[in-house]
């Protein structure tokens, strides 16, 4: 009875506000940049056009501090209203989100009408933590393979034909380079996490296993698979021939120099306005199973001050709703998979340029179960970093694979130790 009483105190408080002629201001902060920003931009722009009594001040953050400035916000007692998780990060940052199901003014998922059979089961669950719900499901996202149908050409390759196992790729790949091309970037930007999750994806087909053990006691990548996964990565760029050190895939594709690129679907604007003759496939079966790297971003509502109105919190809810509704758009725009099943049907979704040349082959990846997501763990950004600067040694020349695991390894096991 008391949540019932509540949440008609909020209805009233919401509607006599609004009857008032207020206007309520939620902060949305995200971590987007680049297509996805722009995306999200135009949501929000939707939004704030479709209602008078909402407005949403939308902030796009800076990817790699985005989550220490959240929980800063919310010690210093100023959090945005709305964020954006990471479901792998939901472990690391749970105490400073808002329990959805038991916020200061009631179920925040009920109050915003938000109804989770909308949503793929695996990834509703995946916003739970502790008996607690912090998380609506707005994307799965995961990186395939873009390539350059004029270079396949120029090659003697079959553009319409991009490979799809170990030796048409290896085939591919030497035709390419022979042609006077760069044959292949396995890793974006050569970022150190990009190589990590490329080394990732090698590790996960070869049946390398999990990279921690059941209770993240130690570290268990360092085993024949994460070597010969992380050899071959470093080939790529060494041995082979395919790329060089250091090289910026993203800039040699788009300046029509690359024949194929691993890369996110968030790459789908940049390569559609780039001029080059492009094709999309999914990751190549190099090794037994061909899984890719993914992620799914949800939004979250961080901790507010205590005495918030809960006219905040439904407007709150409102907007979050509307996110997810519109989310077609998010893919359309950006290139996520929208997690809402009704988005996910929207017509001009369906007949979007994105969708029939690249968007529906990431989805049969996501449905099919070959995207693996990163570790989850209060510590996870301290195990990736540990992982990541080893492999970039690695692939930099520095330290030689084996050793770059064993030390990678060791890291791990520190920071898990509590060392």
């Amino acid at each position: 009875m008391r949540k019932i009483v509540s949440l008609a105190m909020g209805a009233v408080l919401v509607w006599g506000m609004v009857a008032l002629g207020e206007v309520i201001k939620i902060e949305f902060n995200t971590l987007f940049h680049e297509a996805d920003a722009k995306a999200m931009e135009e949501i929000i722009d939707l939004f704030n056009a479709s209602h008078t009594n909402i407005q949403v001040e939308l902030i796009q953050g800076r990817w790699a501090q985005y989550y220490a400035e959240l929980r800063l916000s919310v010690i210093a007692g100023t959090p945005p209203q709305l964020g954006i998780c990471h479901v792998n990060r939901l472990v690391e940052v749970a105490d400073y989100l808002t329990p959805l199901e038991a916020s200061p003014v009631g179920n925040l998922i009920q109050i915003g009408g938000i109804n989770p059979a909308d949503f793929p089961k695996a990834t509703w669950d995946a916003g739970e933590l502790a008996g607690h719900h912090y998380l609506i499901p707005l994307d799965t996202h995961g990186w395939g393979l873009w390539y350059n149908k004029d270079i396949f050409v120029a090659a003697g390759l079959d553009p319409d034909k991009p490979p799809q196992t170990m030796g048409e790729f290896m085939a591919a790949c030497e035709a390419i380079k022979a042609a006077g091309y760069y044959a292949f970037h396995p890793a974006e930007d050569s970022l150190p996490r990009k190589l990590r999750r490329a080394w990732e994806i090698f590790f996960y087909q070869m049946g390398g296993g999990a990279l921690f053990d059941e209770g993240y006691t130690k570290a268990t990548f360092n085993n024949p698979a994460g070597l010969l996964a992380l050899q071959f990565l470093v080939d790529i760029f060494n041995n082979f021939g395919w790329n060089i050190v250091g090289g910026n895939g993203y800039n040699q594709f788009t300046a029509g120099r690359l024949g194929m690129l691993f890369a996110g679907n968030w790459f789908y604007p940049t390569a559609r306005d780039s001029g080059v003759n492009w094709g999309y496939a999914k990751v190549p079966n190099f090794f037994g199973t061909p899984y890719t790297w993914g992620a799914s971003h949800q939004l979250s509502v961080p901790l507010q001050p205590a005495g918030t109105s809960p006219a905040v919190y439904q407007a709150t809810m409102e907007v979050a709703r509307f996110v997810v509704e519109h989310s077609h758009i998010w893919t359309m725009s950006g290139g996520h998979i929208a997690a809402n099943r009704t988005a996910l049907k929207n017509p001009a979704l369906l007949s979007s340029d994105y969708w029939t040349r690249s968007g529906h082959l990431l989805d049969e990846m996501i449905q099919q179960g070959l995207v693996k997501f990163p570790i989850n763990h209060p510590r996870g950004s301290e195990l990736e970093k540990a992982i990541e600067t080893y492999i970039e040694l690695a692939v930099n020349g520095k330290i030689a694979p084996a050793a770059a695991l064993a030390q990678a390894e060791a890291e791990c096991n520190k920071i898990l130790q509590g060392r």
